[in-house]
Parts: C-alpha cells; sequence; structure tokens
C-alpha cells in the first residue's frame, strides 16, 4: 500500500489525534479527524486504502476511547455516519 507523503502525514496526524483523545476533546478530536480525512478525499486517495490504513491503526491501539475514535473516523470514510457526513459518497 504506497500513498504520498502528504497522505501519509496527514494519516499520522490521525493516528496522533486518536492516541492523545480524551473524553473531555473527544468532540474537538473528531472534528479534526473528520477534516483531515476531507483533505485524504481531496488529494485522491481512495476510499479502500483509507480504509485500510485506519484499520490497522485501529488494530494497533489499545485504549478503548482511541479504538472509539479511530471506529469513527472509519465510519466517515464507509458511510456509517449521517450521509452528509459521508466523504467517499460521489467516489
Amino acid at each position: 500500500m504506497v500513498i504520498d507523503m502528504n497522505s501519509e502525514e496527514i494519516v499520522d496526524k490521525i493516528k496522533r489525534i486518536s492516541l492523545s483523545v480524551t473524553e473531555y476533546s473527544y468532540d474537538d478530536a473528531v472534528q479534526q479527524g473528520y477534516k483531515l480525512l476531507i483533505q485524504l478525499h481531496d488529494l485522491g486517495v481512495k476510499e479502500e486504502m483509507v480504509y485500510q490504513l485506519l484499520a490497522s491503526i485501529l488494530n494497533s491501539l489499545e485504549d478503548s476511547l482511541s479504538c472509539d475514535y479511530m471506529a469513527d473516523m472509519m465510519d466517515f470514510v464507509v458511510g456509517w455516519c449521517s450521509p452528509y457526513k459521508y466523504i467517499w459518497k460521489e467516489d
């Protein structure tokens, strides 16, 4: 799985957010992650690749809140969210 440097940096930011999320910062973290996912979409990264990258991060997480956060990010990718939040719907 190969992605360009910009995409890799964005995925790394999502991972760092997942590792630092707290109960109090969760909503802001989700908003930040959502914006980062939009950047991945705008760079042309395919839905399946983003999903696989996020799934591999999820599998490495131990904290349940971090796992919940990553699952929320994955939901935005595949459309298990409000229709207006589904990022890859037109691809």
